[in-house]
């Protein structure tokens, strides 16, 4: 008896382990991996990548989103930010990572992909994006703004390659939003 209640101690504490390391790297909102995972995916990528490996990051983010939310709340804001990311979520690759980088901005790990696949990826998410239904909520549409980026031969870091998409990302909305743009 000692030693079931012993075992059963320890697997609970495993459990509950595994639960708390779960909750440290999810989004609660929308149930992506956040931005502590994402940096720690990135590092142990930059860690492992061979000369032949081609990464693409995307930025995203939601246009006018602080609008969105002083118009119609921040519950609907809510609702906007889940939709959009199960949308991401499902435009991209199983081996892809997306993730909540922060507040209304989201990103993409894409792996080995070309110029053209990752300009084509966030074409098809910003597509998508604004075809969500939101009417439920008042919302008449959404729109996302995506900087892209490749890099190939192992030789930029992924942080760097990060800031060149948001580099782009930023030119994106200056130049109009609900568009793509490449670094």
């Amino acid at each position: 008896a000692a030693a079931a209640s012993e075992a059963s101690a320890a697997l609970a504490r495993t459990v509950a382990h595994r639960a708390a390391e779960a909750a440290a790297t999810t989004d609660a909102l929308t149930g992506l991996p956040n931005r502590r995972y994402f940096q720690e995916y990135v590092a142990l990528l930059d860690r492992g990548r061979r000369a032949d490996d081609t990464i693409g990051i995307l930025m995203i983010d939601v246009d006018r989103f602080k609008l969105l939310n002083d118009r119609h709340g921040h519950a609907v804001g809510d609702v906007v930010l889940r939709a959009v990311a199960r949308t991401i979520a499902a435009t991209v690759r199983d081996v892809d990572l997306p993730a909540r980088y922060g507040g209304e901005e989201f990103v993409v790990l894409l792996r080995d992909p070309s110029r053209q696949v990752a300009l084509e990826v966030g074409e098809r998410i910003r597509e998508a994006v604004a075809r969500i239904d939101l009417g439920a909520v008042g919302v008449e549409q959404v729109t996302v703004s995506v900087g892209a980026t490749v890099g190939s031969g192992g030789a930029e870091r992924v942080d760097d390659l990060v800031g060149a998409a948001d580099r782009a990302l930023y030119r994106a909305k200056r130049f109009g939003r609900n568009r793509v743009e490449a670094a």
